[in-house]
């Protein structure tokens, strides 16, 4: 019998966004970011010792970044046993619901887990690896995977790499509801992206604003005002495209309907009928906050005017999880 840690590790909304790099080698963000933990959008990571490597996934995009991490792990800390890995996401990958962030979380905590023989958190960080230093390793492989170590809402801190929960997830039970326009793999990679966000005339004036911006956002979110919080963030991910499509190589990740679905929440919500607001990630994806409340209303609007349209709904959540069972090892 062979002890297998599993992992489920959330994806994560960012309310202010991590968007270029002031250091690419070692995933050093431009600003500060905010993100909201999820529940139901997660990636689940099971690992065991094995006489041989292998890693299966199912619905999984991370491919050699997975591969890359894993590597990088063995080598900082010398760890020699192989492993046996198992990951799936509950939703589509590489499309802009930060399946990187779920998916880099999950596999940190899970490889270490193995190798550690830790059976939970707290026998990980006795073994050296507290939730800030696996926030700070998962970065490693994807920036935004260190929000996903913690739940409730998030502030990543660029100047010091600081990871924190700054509100519990049962201090304001807000929905995402992520509307799936397409689960397309993206036409130019985050990671290109990211770069090209310096050759944009648009990213120095963002910086320049963005402190005020978090405060604004912080202080909504303490308030509970969803209607500060909407337009904040509505102008926040709309700027982020901006200098996304500014930028060189220009990144187009909006579509016709990503564009005819703003629009129409902005239509309903000043007509006094859709209590909701949107942000969007580097994909061409909706997420609409609201209140819990609300969520259900709000989704049957939106299938009501847009049939067929995928979505899922999804919670603020407390973040990761990691158990341990016996199974019969791996030959």
């Amino acid at each position: 019998m062979s002890r297998v840690h599993e992992v489920v590790a959330p994806s994560n909304i960012a309310l202010i966004k991590y968007w270029g790099k002031r250091d690419a080698e070692r995933q050093l963000p431009a600003n500060d970011s905010l993100s909201m933990t999820l529940s139901t959008a997660c990636t689940r990571t099971t690992a065991q010792l094995a006489p041989r490597a292998s890693l299966t996934s199912g619905t999984l995009a991370l491919g050699g970044k997975a591969e890359r991490h894993l590597a990088f792990l063995q080598e900082s800390f010398g760890f020699t046993a192989p492993l046996a890995i198992n990951t799936q996401n509950s939703f589509p990958a590489a499309c802009g619901i930060a399946s990187s962030a779920s998916g880099l979380a999950a596999l940190t905590v899970a490889a270490l887990a193995a190798w550690t023989g830790a059976n939970d958190f707290d026998e990980l960080a006795v073994a050296g690896f507290p939730r800030p230093r696996l926030a700070e390793l998962a970065r490693q492989g994807s920036g935004s995977a260190c929000r996903s170590l913690f739940g409730g809402y998030v502030h990543w801190r660029s100047k010091d790499q600081n990871v924190t929960s700054i509100l519990p997830a049962n201090h304001w039970q807000l929905a995402d509801i992520i509307v799936l326009i397409s689960d397309a793999p993206k036409p130019v990679s985050s990671t290109a992206a990211h770069a090209g966000a310096w050759s944009s005339p648009l990213f120095p004036p963002r910086l320049a604003g963005l402190s005020r911006r978090l405060d604004h956002v912080h202080q909504a979110l303490q308030a509970r005002d969803l209607e500060a919080l909407g337009d904040a963030i509505e102008t926040e991910a709309l700027e982020m495209h901006a200098v996304m499509m500014t930028g060189s190589p220009a990144a187009h990740y909006l579509v016709e309907s990503s564009s005819r679905l703003m629009a129409w929440i902005r239509e309903e919500r000043h007509a006094g009928r859709l209590p909701a607001w949107f942000t969007v990630d580097a994909g061409p994806n909706l997420h609409l906050i609201c209140e819990a409340g609300a969520a259900r209303a709000v989704a049957a609007s939106v299938e009501t005017a847009f049939p067929g349209t995928r979505l899922i709904l999804d919670l603020v959540g407390d973040g990761p999880t990691l158990r341990t069972a016996l199974h019969e090892a791996p030959r």
